[in-house]
């Protein structure tokens, strides 16, 4: 959780060096129209986060369906465990061998 914690951190950093060493205005076009006009360090960490965001939208069917399966397999193994009988110990009370005279 340290180790995280710290590397999330470093990355903090490196993006504010990047924003502040890179204050120059850029346009950014579709085809022919202006998109955003602003600084080229806001335009690269946006397009990291809206990366970020449309991996992780397209990625939550997966999760679902994966969490759907998880949950099936798990009742089928809570189904199996209840229909299987005990296996009695050798020596433990109620068998036959405890009930054996000396």
């Amino acid at each position: 959780m340290r180790a995280t914690l710290f590397w999330l951190l470093v990355l903090l950093v490196a993006v504010t060096v990047f924003a502040l060493s890179n204050p120059v205005t850029v346009t950014v076009n579709f085809w022919q129209w202006p998109v955003y006009k602003g600084p080229l360090a806001m335009a690269v960490v946006g397009a990291g986060v809206l990366g970020a965001l449309l991996t992780y939208v397209s990625s939550l069917a997966h999760h679902v369906h994966q969490a759907r399966q998880i949950r099936n397999l798990e009742e089928r193994l809570r189904g199996h465990e209840a229909r299987q009988t005990p296996v009695p110990v050798a020596g433990a009370p109620g068998t036959a061998e405890a009930r054996r005279l000396p």
